[in-house]
């Protein structure tokens, strides 16, 4: 098969809806073999239906040790490799900071910035044999604040952690052929983003379109298509990156 990520083998965690769906079918398009894994298995399953030739799934809770042990695991098994890590699973949340209780903090912590880190630090032996390279899915929310802040505030400085690992581990991992990099979206349909516009009587759809250039919201495709390219050869002297995929937004605070 050809393509732009032919012959590479990928786990993409959070796959089963939204942008890590996009990203296993860009993927699996694009010529890798890929296993996908989340908590749903019926999202998984939806999932792998759509190419079963070229994904399958292992369900896996990204804040468990062992089932992020038994995903690589499975990477292995089946593929005999594992070239591109895309750590896009995650969890959102749509809450003003009062409102925000002391337990959702540590869980948008656990899962976005500590789970995410520790499965990074996990994949190494694997990404130095292949000499391959990791995709972080961060987010515009990182670096850059609307007005108003979208109640994204706890969400926000996790995912600026990642940004700031990855800027971090570049020089680090390096050294072992790995390279590291974030794409940052901006707001792009999937579950949470859909059910967070639903709910924002301030930042709908029509004001989100006006807010972005390119006047409209994202898809999980656009997305897919810079996580691609960043996994590919196309991007070998590529390292340390946070790039937004936005469609501009907030593109004058920048």
């Amino acid at each position: 098969m050809t393509g732009l990520l032919a012959g590479k083998v990928a786990l993409i965690t959070g796959a089963g809806t939204g942008i890590g769906k996009g990203t296993a079918l860009r993927f699996a398009r694009e010529g890798a073999k890929l296993v996908i894994a989340a908590r749903r298995e019926d999202k998984l399953r939806e999932t792998v239906a759509l190419d079963p030739e070229n994904i399958s799934f292992v369900r896996m809770d990204l804040t468990d040790h062992d089932a992020r042990a038994r995903a690589l695991e499975t990477v292995i098994e089946r593929h005999g490799r594992l070239d591109v890590l895309v750590s896009n699973a995650g969890a959102q949340l749509w809450k003003t900071f009062d409102e925000t209780d002391v337990d959702e903090i540590d869980t948008i912590f656990l899962t976005n910035l500590s789970a995410t880190t520790r499965f990074i630090k996990q994949a190494l032996p694997y990404l130095a044999k292949s000499k391959g390279n990791i995709v972080i899915v961060s987010s515009t929310s990182a670096r850059y604040t609307a007005s108003p802040s979208m109640k994204l505030s706890v969400y926000s400085a996790s995912k600026a952690g990642l940004n700031q690992l990855t800027r971090a581990l570049a020089p680090e991992l390096g050294p072992l052929g790995i390279r590291i990099n974030a794409v940052s979206p901006g707001l792009t349909r999937g579950e949470y983003a859909d059910d967070g516009v639903d709910r924002n009587e301030v930042a709908n759809e029509d004001w989100i379109s006006a807010m972005t250039p390119l006047g409209r919201m994202g898809e999980p495709d656009d997305i897919a298509k810079v996580i691609a390219f960043m996994a590919s050869d196309y991007a070998s002297w590529v390292t340390g990156q946070v790039l937004d995929a936005s469609g501009g937004w907030m593109i004058s605070g920048g």
